[in-house]
């Protein structure tokens, strides 16, 4: 079986870094790809990642959001065709929309049933978090409203009082997601994965976004409630 699990984020907010932590102390002894789009912060060099033993496909239509209908699920197959991965870690360029990526590869994993969406994470950088709600809007709430997990970043540099505002606006778009505060550098790598694999709400999740999506593809389909009228004794 492959997993997929989908690291996204803002530029900047340390996916990257995210990335090698659990790559370095999380996935060790798994054949891993990680798939990524030529938008990101591609800090992680090749050299890297020959030692990991880890196969870079790079999205040739760029941006995975302008190809999510076709080059998309195709990359993703061959990727599962071609190496059998333990683990497919998708990188989204820091402005695409996470749902997008989600409906994506949900709509690629119906087909194949060697592979399934394990998780989807956002990380995001605490001391930011105001300040690219109010620039970025519905880009960057969107990351938050549909991820899993938000792992925050650069907490330890933050009072307390400001790093419960960051998750006081965060659980306002998102009620259900687990947030990780504890710094990285605290945190075991396993002890991140573990936190992201136990969200016990993921399917619920999942299904709010699949029910969304296909609302907004049947807005014109109305429901009629006949006979629901309740008489009062």
């Amino acid at each position: 079986m492959t997993k997929i699990d989908i690291v996204s984020g803002f530029l900047g907010a340390g996916k990257t870094t995210l990335i090698k932590k659990l790559l370095a102390e999380a996935y060790k002894g798994e054949k891993l790809v990680l798939i990524e789009n030529e938008f990101g912060e591609i800090n992680i060099d090749g050299g890297f990642l020959k030692e990991s033993g880890i196969q870079i496909s790079e999205m040739s239509a760029g941006c995975i959001c302008c190809s999510l209908v076709g080059d998309f699920n195709k990359a993703l197959k061959d990727v599962e065709a071609q190496f059998h991965p333990d683990r497919i870690l998708i990188e989204p360029s820091g402005v695409g929309k996470l749902s997008d990526v989600i409906v994506a590869v949900e709509n690629t994993v119906k087909d194949v049933p060697d592979m399934q969406l394990n998780s989807f994470v956002t990380v995001a950088d605490a001391t930011k978090v105001k300040v690219y709600m109010k620039n970025f809007g519905e880009f960057y709430n969107n990351q938050i409203e549909s991820a899993g997990t938000i792992i925050l970043s650069r907490t330890q540099k933050m009072t307390q009082e400001k790093l419960e505002a960051a998750v006081a606006m965060l659980r306002e778009k998102n009620a259900d997601a687990a947030i990780i505060t504890t710094p990285w550098d605290e945190l075991d790598g396993k002890a991140i994965l573990s936190a992201i694999e136990k969200v016990s709400l993921a399917d619920e999740l999942l299904e709010k976004m699949r029910a969304e999506h296909e609302a907004d593809e049947h807005e014109h389909h109305h429901h009629h409630h006949d006979g629901e009228e309740c008489d009062d004794p």
